[in-house]
Parts: structure tokens; sequence; C-alpha cells
């Protein structure tokens, strides 16, 4: 009798079969029996990873092969791997391994290994809800399921406990919120079955026995290899001040919110944001690239459809590279994401 591990070991075969061509999620679904979002769900709950971050991780895994012991050219990588930019593969290949691409014939440049995956049958405990109460989020009422709390005094010089509650149907009211850069990956929560699309409250208990409430929702966020909840706030972050920017000949006003640290990335050490104002259809016609930015990784303002944003990146070298992101409603890895502008 054919059981659903076996239905997923044939997914990976064929994803490994063709991991240099784009991801055919209706041959992935024929073959699982099953809607693709059904089956990616299934994935990264099983893996903790879901089938687009599986594939990208396969492909950095052989990249890192093929450049470090086939001695293969990077332009040529970049482009079998389906990375149109030297670039943005670059800035991939670094954030899975930790060292740029064309260092990969030195001796300290440790290719990391992601190895194909194998579906067995396995037994886990999850926690059940509770109790359900309801908690007022921003004047609307949501019905919320509470899964107990968490020990936090033996390490934290803060925090006594906290008590988590996952809410009822939330997740197009807070998917739209602002982000915050803070995560708390899944092995943080009681053995609960998290799922992308999910939104949480949980209450931090102080030990000068003040209550700090957090929002996190789950929306397909990787961080450090672990699948996270990215924390959400209900106000967004004001304009530290508003510049004037030239793009491609034109002056715009812009706000700018702030100089953030990435230095846990290889090549960077901090990103500036600035939202240019008043675009109208400047940008319409602009040809997009394959880089993606999440909204997660922009400080907690509220992103429309349409804005434009200016990006440096300080580079640890001393370097700067300016970029340009355009909201348009791109999803990656099940997260609203801004687009790279080729200006």
């Amino acid at each position: 009798m054919e059981i659903i591990t076996d239905r997923l070991n044939a997914v990976v075969s064929f994803i490994e079969d063709h991991l240099t061509e784009e991801t055919d999620k209706e041959e992935i679904s024929r073959i699982a029996r099953m809607p693709f979002a059904d089956v990616n769900r299934l994935f990264l709950a099983l893996t903790d990873v879901s089938i687009a971050e599986y594939v990208r991780k396969r492909r950095m895994s052989l990249a890192g092969v093929d450049l470090k012991y086939e001695g293969a050219k990077v332009i040529d990588t970049a482009l079998k791997y389906g990375y149109d930019s030297p670039v943005s593969f670059a800035r991939a290949f670094g954030d899975f391994h930790g060292w740029n691409p064309g260092l990969a014939q030195r001796e300290e440049s440790v290719v990391k290994n992601f190895p194909k995956l194998i579906f067995s049958i396995q037994v886990k405990g999850m926690m059940k809800m509770i109790r359900k109460d309801r908690i007022t989020v921003n004047g609307k009422e949501y019905e919320a399921s509470y899964y107990g709390e968490t020990d936090m005094s033996s390490w934290s010089q803060v925090y006594l406990k906290r008590e988590f509650w996952r809410l009822e149907d939330a997740y197009e009211d807070f998917r739209d919120m602002p982000m915050n850069q803070q995560v708390l990956p899944y092995n943080n929560y009681p053995a609960m079955d998290i799922q992308v699309g999910q939104v949480f409250v949980i209450d931090y208990h102080k030990k000068d026995r003040t209550v700090e409430r957090k929002y996190y929702i789950a929306d397909g966020t990787v961080w450090e290899n672990m699948p996270s909840t990215c924390e959400v706030t209900l106000e967004p972050m004001k304009p530290l001040s508003v510049d004037r920017v030239t793009v491609g000949g034109k002056e715009y006003d812009a706000e700018y919110y702030g100089d953030w640290d990435i230095s846990a990335l290889p090549l960077s050490r901090s990103r500036e944001f600035r939202r240019l104002l008043n675009v109208g259809t400047d940008f319409d016609a602009v040809k997009r690239g394959d880089d993606v930015l999440p909204y997660n990784n922009y400080p907690p303002i509220s992103i429309r459809d349409g804005d434009v944003f200016e990006i440096l990146y300080h580079q640890k070298d001393g370097g700067i590279e300016k970029t340009y992101y355009i909201a348009d409603s791109s999803i990656w890895e099940g997260m609203r994401c801004s687009r790279e502008l080729l200006v």
C-alpha cells in the first residue's frame, strides 16, 4: 500500500532531477496527488523548509561543490542554477556558505552541505490547545487558543516566563502590518503544530511584575536555517527625515528610515532605507530583476503596492552598493516581498 512518504520521496526525486530548471509546481502536484499549496505545507511541517527553500539550499550546496571542486566559473554557475545576475547569485551564495563565490579556491572556504532529503515515518508529540478565550487587537476581537507558558527565568535577566496564544482567522489582518526584524524560531514555542499563515500573541512576564505583549506571524521566515515567526508591530515607524534623491535624472523627496545593522551577513555591514515619494508611474516600465527583499527585512513601516525604495548596502570592505526595489505584490517563500528594479 502506498503511503504519503512514498509520494513525498517521489517529489524529492523529481526536484533533484530538475534542480537546474524552474520548479514545475503542476508536476509536483501531480506526483503528490494533492494541490501544490498542500504539498508545500506538508513539506514545511515535516522538514522545517518549504519546497522553494529546499530547492534554493540544494542549488547553493551543489554550486559550492561546482566552484570548489570542479573549478567552475562563477558566471556559469550562476546561470546554471537560475540566477541571471552574478550579484544576486553572490548574495544568495554568501548567505548560505558564509563566503563569496569568488573565494572558492581558498583553503579556508568550507563548502556547506545540504543533503537530499528522504522521508520516513516518524511519530512526534504535539501539544493540544488548553483553553479558548477572546483577545482584542486594534479594536477587533479574535478567538484565541491558549497553549500554556514556558519558563525564562533561568536564562533571562529580564523575563520570568512567556504565555502563548494563537489567534484564529487573523492572518489577513496582520499580514500587512509593519514587521520588525526580530524573529522567534518555532523551537521557542511549545510543541504545537505551527503553519504558515498563523498569528500568535505572546505575553512576556517580566521580573519587575509587568507584562509585555508581542505579536508574531508565521509568514515563511527562515532565520539561521530555522523556520521562524516574525514580530509585527501595531504602529508603523515614522521617517527620521525627508531627503532629496535623484534616480534616472529625476529628483524625488524620500523618507529616510535609518541605517540598520546586518553585520551577521557575510558581505554587508548595514543597509539604509529610503522610500521615494510621489513616484506615480515613473517606475512601472522599469525592468525587474530576480532579487527580492521580503517585507520583514525592512524597518517596521507600512508598505503599499507601488512603493519604491532606495537601499544602500554598506559593505564590510568599505564599498557601498546602491539598489532599488518596488513593492509589486511579489511572493517569495510564502512571504510578501519587494522586487529589485534594474535602474
